[in-house]
């Protein structure tokens, strides 16, 4: 008893590009996810004979990712073989309550991510992790207040001189141009 065997053919001449431009638009583009399908592509169109399950024997992906892209690319072209519609994990709190947190982490700030988490399940009932925490912190773009190294031996009266005395010789050097010195306490 013999198995008969139907290798499904696709239609190659459906693909625009040439090979010189699939390959320049592989080095070019944006994310690596997209060298894959864009190889397909260049597979195709260099070995015509090839079934598309050999294809993605070479590509190491499996059969079904190809059909995919393959259909993909013959409904929207190169723009809908390299479209990328996955959206991040959008994390615990809705957007009201993010808002609520970072006004409260601005005005009165948190000593400690301890005291995030605690204030966060107080408020919403939503637990966070430590690293869930960090995430959070990530993505709003808060970052920690780190306080600057301070000399304990430093004798503020000395350095006030220092500067002072500085600032009248730096100016005395360079009579043409203005100068503007600003210290710490300065800005306060």
């Amino acid at each position: 008893m013999y198995n008969l065997v139907i290798m499904r053919t696709i239609d190659r001449t459906v693909i625009k590009e040439s090979i010189e431009e699939l390959k320049d638009l592989q080095k070019k583009v944006s994310h690596r996810r997209f060298v894959l399908r864009i190889q397909m592509l260049i597979f195709l169109k260099e070995y015509p004979r090839k079934p598309l399950k050999e294809i993605a024997k070479i590509l190491h992906l499996h059969y079904d990712t190809l059909k995919k892209w393959w259909k993909k690319y013959k409904e929207g072209g190169l723009e809908g073989l390299l479209e990328w519609k996955v959206k991040g994990y959008p994390g615990k709190m809705k957007e009201e309550q993010l808002k609520e947190f970072e006004k409260e982490l601005n005005e009165k700030g948190f000593r400690s991510q301890k005291e995030m988490m605690k204030w966060i399940y107080e408020r919403f009932g939503i637990k966070y992790c430590q690293q869930g925490i960090s995430n959070l912190m990530k993505r709003i773009g808060a970052k920690k207040k780190v306080g600057r190294r301070v000399n304990v031996k430093k004798d503020e009266k000395k350095e006030k001189e220092f500067k002072e005395k500085r600032f009248k010789e730096i100016a005395r050097e360079n009579p043409d141009k203005e100068i503007f010195f600003m210290t710490n306490r300065d800005s306060d």
